[in-house]
């Protein structure tokens, strides 16, 4: 049973007083750790939303913080109420590294949500590995029945959105059935008030209960591809180019970018990822009770993220392509 305070990160983004959009990606990543932490039996009185962008301002009780998601360092130092969790834990650049290292290496091993992550730890000779995403722990979807015809296509901003080039070749039917979603919300006020993080909130419980019921995803969005292959949904990946952010997730699914789009199986495939999520769950609930994450959990996290990025089909083949799975069910 946990007394202290268990938290999770919510996005007001205040850092960004200029910014017009909110990412509902964001407050998937939120509801997928509330969930992580149900599961782990933490008592709902237990568990507190923390503002990722107001971090070093935090004045409240004493808390262990699930440090996962993308941080910048604006984030840093962390205050002294603040016990922080590393899984899934990005860093924008390396300079949030070598100017919080003592913090690090007091907390290594450190869980990462990419292998660009843990390379920057490993130059700073500081132990890491890569967890994945906390998205990746989602629930698995199991009424097959309702599951719609439809496809969807979702999209954001920036480097998420959707390329002409494919949109000229997604097949007819696909195109003409599928429900898109843009997954950014135009906000009035920044830092998010309360109410504007809880509208927020149910909008991203909506669209993962249209990405359940979808036939298949198209996407260039790691916060939608991510929890859509947790929950067992067909994922066509394709974005304009693979970042560092991708250098997980690309164990599990190939990334089309223009030069694959002609490639793509369009149908997508579930993947059965039960035993990584069993690993990811099993190092959360170590971390929470300070301990080591086990020894067989790493191997089942390393068998997945150190093998080489899902290959892509060749160019000159025509010969359907089939996604290999890394443990051994389809």
């Amino acid at each position: 049973m946990y007394t202290q305070k268990i938290g999770y990160l919510e996005f007001r983004y205040g850092a960004d007083p200029k910014r017009q959009t909110a990412n509902v990606g964001d407050s998937i990543q939120s509801i997928a750790v509330r969930r992580l932490l149900k599961r782990l039996a933490i008592d709902e009185a237990n568990i507190v939303g923390v503002d990722r962008d107001s971090l070093k301002q935090y004045a409240g009780p004493p808390v262990k913080l699930i440090m996962n998601g993308c941080f910048n360092e604006r984030c840093f130092p962390l205050p002294s109420q603040i016990t922080p969790i590393f899984f899934g834990f990005n860093a924008e650049s390396e300079s949030v590294i070598t100017k919080n290292k003592e913090l690090f290496k007091r907390h290594q091993p450190i869980g990462c949500r990419d292998n660009a992550t843990k390379q920057m730890f490993d130059r700073h000779r500081i132990t890491a590995y890569v967890t994945g995403c906390a998205t990746l722990t989602l629930d698995r979807r199991t009424e097959a029945a309702d599951i719609a015809a439809a496809p969807v296509i979702a999209f954001g901003a920036g480097s998420g959105v959707l390329q002409q080039k494919l949109l000229e070749i997604i097949p007819k039917p696909l195109l003409e059935h599928a429900r898109l979603i843009y997954q950014r919300e135009p906000v009035r006020e920044i830092p998010l008030s309360d109410d504007s993080v809880g509208k927020m909130n149910t909008l991203a419980h909506t669209y993962l209960d249209v990405y359940t019921k979808a036939s298949v995803v198209v996407t260039p969005l790691l916060h939608v591809a991510s929890p859509c292959v947790a929950m067992g949904i067909p994922v066509v990946l394709a974005r304009r180019d693979r970042d560092d952010r991708f250098t997980a997730i690309d164990r599990l699914l190939p990334v089309y970018t223009p030069t694959e789009f002609s490639s793509i199986d369009w149908r997508g495939r579930p993947l059965d990822i039960e035993p990584l999520k069993s690993a990811m769950l099993n190092v959360a609930r170590h971390l929470l009770d300070d301990l080591k994450p086990a020894d067989d959990d790493l191997a089942t996290l390393s068998k997945c993220y150190a093998s080489r990025p899902v290959l892509q089909p060749p160019k000159t083949s025509k010969r359907r392509w089939r996604l290999r799975n890394l443990f051994g069910k389809r």
